[in-house]
């Protein structure tokens, strides 16, 4: 079990599949967490169905906690654009008074998202070769809009006139950041070999996307959350999966920018007292440079950075 959770999280997760697999055949069920590692492995390494299979399974046997373990099914459905699955699934949940408080906000909104992307698939669902339709949506559309049209981009051949549309967005600097995230992530998985200019944060950087590589293969990334883990992990693992989601979101909604200052240790402080506020307990100064031993001044300013991108998160879009 500590050898699949190891691997899992230095996101060596063909290595943690196999460890887990190993667990779960020579005791079956006995371990929730192995079995959640399964999904959590099939799900990164992009085997949805399979995923999917086994997570309706924990559900329907009751394996884990219920509502950690839906979560993980919703990302699934999420990924696959199953909106009406979605809808099905919360609405009863949401009508017999069953969500948790503490998820009552994020599975609403997830849920009233989901109910509006049902209503306007059928907009999207004519061939999109006019550059111009595609142009309006992407730089003039509501964020669901912009989220549907990208969704719909990776089922089309990524063509000239497509590519100069995602151009413009990735160069307007009045574009949501994280639409512009996703739009290098399809980039990248297009395999697309092309130069561009991506304008966000009052910052600009001229980049190849064949040269991009997706913010979780890091070693910086990897780094913060290892010294994040070995501090704030061992005193509340709850909150430090919290503030790894966080983590996560903070460098998605960056991309391809890289955390400033590149100091492993101002981030994980940062994270910590966010993590902290975001679950009431109060931490001062002294002891975070005592903790972390770094410069109070960076860690203020990184958890800023960490704080304001928070507010420009997309419920629902799973990174």
């Amino acid at each position: 079990m500590n050898k699949g959770i190891e691997a899992l999280s230095n996101r060596q997760f063909k290595d943690a599949l196999q460890v887990f697999k190993q667990l779960s055949r020579n005791f079956p069920n006995y371990y929730p967490e192995g079995e959640i590692g399964i999904v959590v492995c099939l799900y990164e390494l992009g085997i949805y169905e399979d995923a999917k299979e086994r997570c309706m399974r924990l559900l329907q046997e009751g394996i884990g906690d219920y509502f950690n373990v839906l979560k993980i099914y919703l990302s699934i459905l999420m990924q696959q654009g199953e909106f009406s699955e979605i809808v099905t699934i919360l609405e009863p949940l949401f009508n017999e008074e069953r969500i948790p408080a503490e998820l009552a906000e994020e599975l609403f909104q997830l849920l009233e998202f989901s109910k509006k992307s049902i209503s306007q698939k059928s907009q999207l669902d004519r061939p999109m070769i006019d550059t111009g339709v595609l142009e309006e949506q992407l730089l003039h559309g509501t964020i669901e809009e912009q989220l549907l049209v990208i969704q719909k981009l990776r089922s089309l051949p990524i063509n000239s006139k497509i590519i100069d549309c995602i151009e413009l967005v990735l160069i307007n600097e009045k574009s949501h950041p994280i639409i512009q995230s996703m739009l290098l992530h399809l980039l990248m998985e297009k395999q697309i070999n092309e130069s561009f200019t991506v304008k966000k944060f009052q910052q600009t950087i001229s980049l190849n996307t064949k040269d991009l590589k997706s913010f979780f293969e890091e070693t910086f990334t990897i780094e913060v959350l290892n010294k994040l883990d070995y501090i704030l992990g061992q005193e509340n693992p709850t909150l430090y999966e919290h503030v790894k989601e966080l983590w996560n979101r903070f460098l998605f909604t960056l991309f391809p920018f890289q955390p400033d200052p590149a100091r492993a240790m101002v981030w994980a402080a940062a994270l910590h007292k966010v993590g902290y506020e975001l679950f009431g307990i109060e931490i001062n100064d002294i002891e975070l440079n005592r903790l972390y031993n770094e410069n109070i001044d960076d860690i203020k300013n990184g958890y800023e950075q960490l704080v304001a991108a928070e507010k420009l998160s997309i419920t629902g879009l799973e990174l």
